[in-house]
């Protein structure tokens, strides 16, 4: 009993310190008449209420919650949907600044690497209030930083895959065809594919084949890399956002590791540049930076290197991939200020 006590304490204590500034001074929310260009579209259209924290897995609908409530708040965002996945939960695109520029981090194409999404939707708060309030975020001035950028989140790409996890299955359409997916097992806390069974960081064109040879050859839990690449509407969703906005750099984040990887086959100043912002962003986070192509192929990370050729980092969170709450104040010490320095280190052109 003591040992729970005092998880539940440091629980409670990591929240709280990842937490934005009070935010009194901007009122109460919106009565129920405010203009429609405050509401995010919900979808499905149901009714939630909150903010940004969790006590526990962080999921789909407390995620749509969270980003109603941000929306309420700061008219600076702009939300959308730009997909749906296979059990047609929506996939969000969030936009905070003015700026032509666009980096595009994502969160969550595993299932169970929901904290990735814990992570950037805590971010989108932060950098929410200060570019609403104009308070200086450390050393960084919002405001200024995104009349250039526009920072766009895709939080969970993968929303029926969280939603196995955290309802152990339950959220299923066919619970005893996704327990056959998980090799029988009845447990969900390992999963991190989509609800058919495909891994949606195996679906990417690039060098498919390596990942088809490299996991199951029917779908499963975890690896399975589908028929062809692209088959998988979040995936399409993803690339298709890629083509039509260009971004300048990518960061996908994913949640075992402490470590950044970066490198998938550049060379001459191409691979110079991307080598000096991993290195940038590892010493900020205090993460290894890792030269390795990784060998699978087919990862969201190896097709953007290769077909548009920007900077683009994975950032691999934590430790304990089952249990990562109590490690989630670490993570955000380490990550609140990446985007400012991404955005600080592609203005000045380096290297």
């Amino acid at each position: 009993m003591a040992v729970l006590v005092v998880y539940l304490y440091l629980d409670v204590w990591f929240y709280v310190q990842a937490q934005p500034p009070m935010i009194q001074s901007l009122g109460d929310p919106p009565a129920k008449g405010a203009p429609e260009q405050t509401k995010i579209p919900l979808y499905p259209n149901l009714r939630f209420k909150s903010i940004v924290r969790t006590k526990g897995i962080y999921d789909y609908e407390t995620m749509i919650s969270h980003l109603q409530q941000l929306a309420d708040h700061y008219e600076q965002l702009t939300i959308d949907i730009v997909g749906e996945s296979i059990e047609k939960r929506a996939i969000y695109l969030v936009k905070l600044g003015h700026g032509s520029k666009k980096i595009l981090l994502d969160g969550a194409h595993h299932g169970n690497e929901w904290i990735s999404s814990f992570l950037l939707m805590t971010m989108v708060e932060h950098y929410a209030y200060h570019y609403h309030t104009g308070q200086p975020f450390y050393e960084y001035d919002i405001r200024a930083l995104l009349s250039d950028y526009t920072l766009c989140f895709v939080p969970m790409v993968n929303p029926d895959g969280v939603e196995i996890v955290a309802s152990n299955g339950r959220s299923s359409r066919d619970y005893d065809k996704l327990v056959a997916l998980n090799g029988g097992k009845r447990s969900f806390a390992g999963w991190k594919a989509n609800a058919r069974g495909v891994d949606l960081n195996r679906q990417y064109p690039t060098n498919w084949p390596l990942a088809r040879d490299y996991g199951p050859a029917t779908p499963a839990m975890a690896n399975y890399a589908g028929s062809q690449p692209l088959t998988e509407p979040e995936v399409i969703a993803i690339d298709r956002l890629h083509q039509q906005e260009q971004f300048a750099a990518y960061l996908t984040y994913h949640s075992v590791g402490n470590m950044i990887f970066y490198y998938y086959y550049q060379t001459g100043d191409w691979l110079e540049r991307d080598r000096a912002l991993a290195y940038a962003v590892g010493r900020l986070t205090g993460y290894e930076v890792r030269h390795s192509s990784g060998g699978i192929g087919g990862m969201a990370r190896d097709h953007v290197v290769t077909a548009y050729q920007i900077p683009t980092l994975i950032m691999e969170l934590g430790i304990n991939k089952q249990r990562p709450l109590p490690e989630f104040a670490g993570m955000w010490e380490r990550n609140r200020k990446v985007p400012c320095l991404v955005i600080t280190w592609l203005d000045q052109g380096k290297p």
